[in-house]
């Protein structure tokens, strides 16, 4: 081969093998972590002034996690069974007399924010 060229020889499973590495999971967990900063930012919030431990913002967590094929990343909302709204301020719900209330579809505004970039 010259100067300046290259040859690339990839196998099978080859992607698990770059996906395992130190490297890629830093970079999962850093894409992880703008995620969640992401939904924190975007989430509905009260017109109240005082902080609640129900808030949406203080119910998102994230995680690094590694199996056989590598990284991965989750972003997680309301692990505490006690706090339920998330997911309703998203979709939306009917209320007790039957009137419909639409969701913000803030999650879906967020991955589509985070696919452009």
């Amino acid at each position: 081969m010259r100067e300046g060229e290259f040859k690339m020889n990839m196998h099978r499973g080859w992607e698990n093998e770059v996906l395992s590495t130190l490297e890629a999971g830093a970079l999962v967990a850093e894409v992880t972590g703008e995620l969640r900063n992401m939904v924190v930012r975007d989430a509905p919030r009260a017109k109240n002034v005082n902080t609640n431990w129900n808030q949406i913002k203080k119910n998102v967590s994230a995680f690094v996690e590694k199996d056989i094929k590598g990284y991965y990343g989750n972003v997680t909302l309301e692990l505490n069974d006690r706090v339920r709204h998330a997911l309703l301020q998203d979709r939306g719900w009917t209320d007790r007399r039957g009137r419909r209330h639409p969701g913000k579809r803030y999650l879906r505004e967020v991955l589509l924010k985070a696919r452009i970039q």
